[in-house]
């Protein structure tokens, strides 16, 4: 009896795959033995291709090998990874049901079976001639462990936490066998991904270095939108910055710029430090096929019996919120989600508070406790209104369910100064009596987008964090200062007590 060790025992169909320039690049870069690839490509450019080139490539030339497909969380998997990667295998005449299997084993289709076979195959792909890509997601610290890899994919890398990264995955990728001693890929590794937009995604776009020094080991090929711009709709890309979600966004995503960034901003002691990984329970998750509805009851980091703070920021183009707790026992004050509205979108600030109802159902059971944090103008009522913006939320939490206390004196709003120093110490961590501060960096993406860009304007008589961002039109407002906004109100009306009780005396109006 024939084996399957061949492609040609499946006939897979033969297709003439026009590659472009950046394609071209990572096609020579395989065809080499390069052993590190790295593609820093905007949207549109053709990632997926290349993916499914890399994947092809080993499961063509590794039989029976165990191979990785690294994402930062489960549900990143399950929702982007996953699709990005049978895309780019139906590109290479690799099709679901017929040449693989995902979730489960093939044996029963008559694959044969890898040389390690996973004690689970709910995060498996199944190749027909033995090839296993497991599926790790970095939010668990044991997804990876155990495993005996000969090569690793990567897509999205700049949202990869390299600690994580290198513990859970790279030290993985050491199998050598006598039966890839003529694979060029063996022990490969190929990273993917849009430009970093934080300091997240440093690690990768550092690595262009190692591809200067060492270009025989490493390649670093990047490209912007336009090396595919045959291959997408006509006029695509000036659409894209006719409507200009942002600038930054748009020179970014489409034209692979790196954004620059702010020295010295407003939150100058805001480090990586501060940033950590979600942590999601993936025993409810399941395993990469099941179906997902994002919910707080696979948020591992949410406290139980602890309430939640609801920190809103209030505006015409957006509302906004993040929600956090404060774990008294530790002094940890952590930062887990965050939730916005816009204008634009034809949303309200009664479908912000709506989306923190539906994620934090499960919650209740355990805390149904909301403390509300925000500035004063959420004491103003809005023209014909009798009720205030704060009382809106509160009103609509409590039919929800919600025992909500509102934490927001209704007085003056503090001077950008003294709120300054009052952050600035806080995130230095000099002082035992003040939180830890801690973001999910998964969950609030846009909170530290906000927070790392957002800059000071020097005045006569003194500084403030510059708002213009606010009034931008290029910008998106999830990424201008709204969202830092929500952060301040949470440290300053917890915690400005602490640090001088005379604060509240300095406190001026302006416009945080």
């Amino acid at each position: 009896m024939k084996t399957m060790s061949s492609f040609a025992k499946y006939q897979m169909p033969l297709r003439e795959i026009s590659h472009n320039l950046m394609q071209a690049a990572v096609t020579e870069a395989i065809i080499d033995g390069i052993k590190e690839i790295d593609v820093e490509a905007a949207r549109g450019s053709g990632k997926s291709t290349v993916l499914g080139k890399k994947i092809h490539t080993n499961v063509k030339e590794m039989p029976k090998s165990t191979g990785v497909i690294v994402g930062e969380t489960f549900v990143q998997i399950k929702t982007r990874t996953l699709a990005s990667t049978k895309e780019g295998l139906k590109m290479y005449g690799l099709i679901e049901d017929v040449h693989y299997v995902v979730g489960n084993c093939g044996k029963k289709k008559g694959f044969e079976m890898p040389f390690q076979s996973p004690n689970s195959w709910h995060n498996v792909i199944h190749f027909f001639n033995g090839t296993i890509a497991v599926f790790v997601s970095l939010d668990d610290p044991n997804s990876g462990r155990g495993l005996n890899a000969s090569w690793v994919v990567g897509d999205e890398a700049a949202l990869l936490d390299y600690t994580r990264l290198f513990n859970n995955v790279l030290t993985t990728n050491r199998t050598i066998k006598s039966d890839f001693k003529y694979s060029k890929s063996v022990n490969s590794v190929m990273f993917v991904s849009s430009v970093a937009m934080t300091q997240k995604g440093d690690w990768f776009t550092h690595r262009e270095a190692k591809s200067i020094k060492s270009p025989k080991k490493y390649r670093f090929i990047k490209a912007n939108a336009f090396v595919n711009a045959h291959n997408l709709a006509p006029g695509w890309i000036g659409q894209m910055k006719e409507e200009a979600l942002s600038q930054i966004l748009f020179e970014a995503e489409i034209l692979n710029i790196r954004p620059r960034g702010v020295q010295d901003g407003f939150y100058p002691q805001l480090k990586t430090r501060h940033y950590y990984n979600s942590k999601d329970d993936v025993a409810l998750l399941g395993g990469v096929t099941e179906n997902y509805t994002p919910s707080c009851k696979y948020d591992q980091d949410l406290v139980r019996n602890v309430p939640l703070d609801f920190n809103l920021d209030f505006g015409g183009k957006i509302n906004c919120g993040t929600v956090s707790q404060h774990l008294k026992l530790t002094n940890e004050l952590n930062f887990i989600k965050e939730f916005y509205a816009k204008s634009v979108d034809g949303e309200k600030l009664s479908d912000l508070v709506q989306k923190f109802i539906e994620y934090y159902e499960p919650h209740k059971a355990s805390c149904n406790i909301v403390n509300l944090y925000h500035d004063r103008s959420g004491f103003k009522e809005e023209a014909n209104s009798k009720t205030t913006l704060a009382e809106d939320v509160e009103n609509k939490l409590r039919k929800a369910g919600w025992k909500v206390i509102n934490r927001t004196p209704n007085t003056n709003n503090p001077g950008h100064i003294v709120k300054y120093r009052l952050i600035e110490t806080i995130l230095s961590e000099t002082d035992h009596e003040l939180p830890t501060v801690r973001i999910n960096q998964d969950r609030c993406p846009n909170l530290i987008i906000s927070l790392e860009n957002a800059a000071v304007t020097h005045k006569k008589d003194g500084y403030e964090k510059d708002k213009s961002s606010e009034k931008s039109k290029t910008i998106p407002q999830e990424h201008a200062t709204h969202l830092s906004d929500t952060f301040d109100y949470r440290l300053w009306w917890g915690f400005a007590y602490i640090i001088d009780n005379t604060y509240s005396s300095s406190m001026i109006i302006t416009n945080l």
